[in-house]
């Protein structure tokens, strides 16, 4: 079988997420921007590590978000973690608006089970939805039940 190239979708981010995600970097160059015009070297200095802390969270964890298909294991970046999880390997993909933590920017999730427990369940938010589910149920041998997909 050729080797099938990898295709990224982005994370789907909600308004309100937008806005929750907007505010840390802005209060925080607030913050600096009132030390650097008060002149006070050691409130400068903490301004700057709250930046640097913010700037370090978000290039942690958050940029960028996104999901790479490949021929044989679905990519979950977030940050500058990944998660591998082989296309062989899911049993179900349902839609989800569960709020636990995920590598997701939205509630409009799609629940990614590999086996039994909510440890083996990952949510993922892709922005172009339908392309991605089309594509993930044809390279995983997936098939349409409903409004998911599922194994044999």
């Amino acid at each position: 079988m050729p080797e099938v190239s990898v295709v990224w979708f982005a994370s789907k981010v909600d308004w309100w997420l937008r806005i929750i995600l907007f505010l840390p970097p802005m209060a925080s160059l607030a913050v600096l921007g009132a030390s650097l015009a008060s002149g006070d070297r050691g409130e400068i200095v903490v301004a700057a590590i709250i930046c640097a802390a913010v700037a370090a969270l978000y290039g942690l964890l958050v940029i960028p978000i996104r999901y790479g298909l490949g021929s044989d294991e679905l990519t979950v970046r977030f940050g500058v973690f990944r998660q591998r999880i082989p296309l062989a390997a899911i049993q179900e993909v349902a839609p989800s608006r569960n709020l636990l933590s995920s590598p997701a920017l939205s509630l409009d999730r799609l629940a990614i089970r590999t086996g039994p427990g909510l440890l083996a369940t990952t949510m993922i938010s892709p922005l172009d939805r339908e392309v991605f589910l089309t594509m993930l149920a044809a390279r995983a041998g997936l098939k349409l039940d409903g409004g998911r997909l599922v194994r044999g």
